[in-house]
């Protein structure tokens, strides 16, 4: 990183635990690169004090911000306003400041949803008329898929530990996408009825992300060659997931890539005008050219 002076702006990252995290790296790699005096660093407030976190944010100055685990679905009450993906989702994890004025309307968008369809089109996943199964419920689950429902999916089953929450998200998606009349629910218990009639999965969940590296959403048992496996998880690169499902004989797609690409967008709403060098991202997350897709 080059010297910090006077001139210096401030972004963060809002997490908790947030020592995992990669984006710090990530982007002050793409500061240097593009001779931008910024840096980037990672905050991790109690859950209880993330108002008075974004209070001193605001105070402070700090020029924008990602938010993380457990503060996606927290944080829009302490902002001025909340892009349209984000009012569906109720997720945000970008901050950033409207029309660049720094002071002014602090505003929440999410660009967890860009970065997973360009992930998964980079690795040759098509999402129109695909039929698709989202492991999860929370903020990431809700915003990829919507996205994926407005590029076109033809299935959607949002599977779940709770019964009555992935009902919900499925009512509102069917609410939102009134076209689709494909827009089903089921928990985890209940995958076996759908798993011979996917094309692609997708865990929008934390569970195997570090340290419970151990951990799966899926016993290997459930999984099969007839689908691809994409987990957003980053850390560690191969999620015990990807790994049973790579020798099931499954595509599998990691989630460095995505979060290089919800990275480079959360830039543009940074710096206007600007944009991020994703191989200067990809390197920074050690994301060579062999791991972009683990097969």
């Amino acid at each position: 990183m080059k010297n910090i002076d006077g001139c210096t702006q401030l972004l963060a990252i809002f997490g908790n635990p947030v020592g995992h995290s990669k984006s710090p790296c990530m982007h002050n790699a793409v500061f240097e690169k593009l001779g931008i005096s910024a840096a980037y660093v990672p905050l991790s407030p109690e859950p209880s004090d993330l108002g008075t976190a974004i209070a001193g944010f605001r105070a402070m100055k700090f020029l924008g911000a990602n938010v993380t685990i457990p503060f996606k679905e927290k944080v829009g009450a302490f902002l001025d306003g909340v892009s349209e993906i984000s009012r569906f989702t109720g997720s945000v994890n970008t901050l950033y400041w409207e029309n660049g004025i720094v002071g002014g309307k602090l505003l929440g968008t999410t660009t967890d949803p860009y970065g997973a369809l360009r992930d998964l089109e980079e690795h040759g996943v098509r999402i129109p008329g695909s039929r698709v199964a989202i492991l999860g419920n929370g903020g990431a689950a809700k915003a990829i898929a919507f996205a994926m429902l407005a590029e076109g999916a033809e299935e959607l089953t949002i599977v779940s530990r709770n019964a009555e929450r992935g009902a919900v998200l499925a009512d509102a998606l069917s609410k939102a996408f009134p076209e689709k009349k494909s827009v089903g629910h089921l928990l985890f218990s209940e995958f076996a009825a759908i798993r011979k009639n996917l094309d692609l999965v997708l865990n929008a969940t934390s569970v195997g992300m570090y340290p419970n590296v151990d951990a799966t959403p899926l016993p290997m048992a459930m999984l099969s060659s007839n689908f691809a496996v994409c987990d957003i998880v980053y850390n560690p690169k191969e999620t015990r997931l990807l790994r049973e499902a790579k020798a099931a004989g499954c595509k599998v797609i990691g989630g460095s890539a995505m979060l290089v690409y919800q990275g480079a967008k959360s830039f543009e709403y940074w710096f206007p005008g600007k944009t991020a060098d994703v191989d200067v991202m990809k390197l920074a997350v050690g994301l060579s050219e062999d791991e972009k897709c683990l097969r």
